[in-house]
């Protein structure tokens, strides 16, 4: 019996650091992949047999969380196939998709951020454990490099996440995955209706808000993974490399 107690007395200390729910940006058009992505979005794309965002809501289901916002925009019509499957999903429309940056698949999902994983859509997840059922603290996903002249931070000495930029060098490659607690989610919903107002800020990647232009504001941790857990599909080449089927369209 004290075991028990003593579990169920741990199970509620760590209740306010479960996390419930999850924002998912899949709006985008995927045009480096074409012509896979001629018929369906990016996210939708099968690579052996596999949907790339089945990847991503089945890690989330396995630890527990079914609520789930999809932000859709190019085909949108195609993530109601995803419902059968995953009839609990929420899907939202951002209709201007196509003339603005994904802060306004943000700014669509607005209400729902708070206190929940902030993921892009089109990364293919090798390892579901980087989905985990308790956070503690604002994060970022990372994967430690040397050098690299794609999107990057550094670290400062208390692991927070500094000099975002692309290209760095001693430093985290991004990858699409967060966590914001419901402190910063609210100050998140506040900075991003500022910017989204002002003139350009419709151009922004969403992460630029809480990383470069308000960072004062936030202290955003970086989780630390291994660059074999996720798989960036960048084009139409990597694509045929993973998966055979996609060889003999005489693309190659």
């Amino acid at each position: 019996g004290d075991a028990l107690a003593v579990t169920e007395a741990g199970l509620a200390a760590l209740e306010p650091y479960r996390v419930k729910s999850a924002v998912i940006l899949a709006a985008g058009f995927g045009s480096r992949m074409m012509p896979a992505t001629a018929d369906r979005p990016k996210p939708l794309v099968t690579v052996n047999g596999v949907r790339i965002l089945e990847t991503l809501l089945d890690a989330l289901t396995a630890v527990g969380i079914r609520d789930i916002t999809i932000v859709r925009g190019y085909r949108k019509e195609c993530f109601d196939a995803l419902l059968e499957k995953y009839p609990f999903l929420t899907l939202v429309d951002n209709d201007i998709y196509s003339k603005a940056n994904n802060i306004s698949s943000v700014m669509a999902g607005l209400n729902k951020l708070d206190g929940c994983y902030l993921c892009e859509a089109d990364l293919y997840i090798t390892n579901p454990n980087i989905i985990t059922k308790y956070q503690y603290a604002s994060n970022i996903l990372g994967a430690y490099s040397l050098e690299t002249d794609d999107w990057s931070f550094q670290m400062d000495e208390n692991g927070h996440i500094i000099n975002y930029q692309k290209g760095n060098t001693f430093c985290y490659n991004y990858y699409g995955i967060s966590y914001w607690t419901q402190a910063d989610s609210a100050r998140l919903r506040e900075d991003f209706r500022q910017v989204y107002g002002e003139d350009g800020g419709k151009d922004y990647f969403w992460e630029f808000i809480p990383l470069v232009l308000r960072k004062e504001r936030y202290a955003v941790e970086i989780r630390q993974c291994r660059k074999s857990d996720i798989m960036e599909i960048d084009n139409y080449c990597e694509l045929a490399q993973l998966d055979p089927t996609y060889r003999t369209e005489g693309t190659l």
